[in-house]
């Protein structure tokens, strides 16, 4: 595990990646909207998130060298998780699928901030890369990454049930929900992925399928 360091300084780092995570959702929201995508914002968010995730996984890297040594590999992972990965991913497609489903069928009301249904294709476009390779990946290093690293290290249940808890909530919150039936969707997202997270020891999986789930949800919007 890691080292022991500040609580101090990892509230003050950690701060700054939720910032980030919000920040970048923030753009990204900006430059879609119903009336078609922002060109110069497209362009400014994908340049700005790119530099975010660069430095995020630059130090989440780092910080990995001092606590894990010779993490497992990609393959292995899935290899040694599958029947466990495969499991996840049918549930967070399953739990997107329904609520779409209940919201096209006017069960569910619309979500107020989310992904924009637009006739410009270039919108979904926009939506579906972002969303996938950039979002995501900066999200789930700030809700299962940094957050277990910094918070939750102790090999106990206590540590375990708390911070699989904690980081569904952080997850609902830095998702920008427009209402609480959003925030609660994805804070159980958060939870599938922070037991992935959990159960694998490995970030990698948790992002597989955290960035599988985004594929669905920009896809069926």
């Amino acid at each position: 595990m890691r080292e022991e360091g500040s609580f101090r300084s990892n509230i003050v780092s950690y701060i700054v990646w939720l910032l980030f995570s919000v920040a970048i959702l923030g753009l990204k929201n900006f430059s879609a909207t119903a009336k078609g995508l922002n060109i110069p914002m497209a362009i400014f968010t994908i340049l700005i998130g790119a530099a975010f995730l660069y430095l995020m996984i630059k130090r989440y890297n780092h910080e990995n060298r001092e606590f894990a040594d010779n993490p497992p590999k990609f393959v292995e992972s899935l290899s040694n998780n599958f029947g466990f990965i495969i499991l996840m991913i049918i549930l967070v497609c399953a739990m997107r699928i329904s609520i779409s489903f209940l919201q096209v069928t006017g069960k569910l009301p619309m979500f107020v901030n989310d992904d924009t249904a637009s006739p410009d294709q270039k919108v979904f476009i926009f939506s579906l890369i972002v969303n996938i390779f950039i979002v995501t990946v900066i999200q789930q290093l700030t809700q299962t990454g940094f957050f277990f690293n910094y918070f939750f290290r102790s090999n106990n249940a206590f540590a375990a049930i708390a911070g699989l808890i904690i980081s569904g909530v952080v997850a609902g919150l830095i998702s920008l929900p427009g209402s609480q039936l959003q925030f609660f969707m994805m804070m159980a997202l958060g939870w599938c992925y922070a037991l992935t997270y959990l159960y694998t020891k490995d970030f990698k999986m948790a992002l597989l399928v955290a960035m599988v789930s985004s594929t669905i949800g920009t896809i069926i919007i």
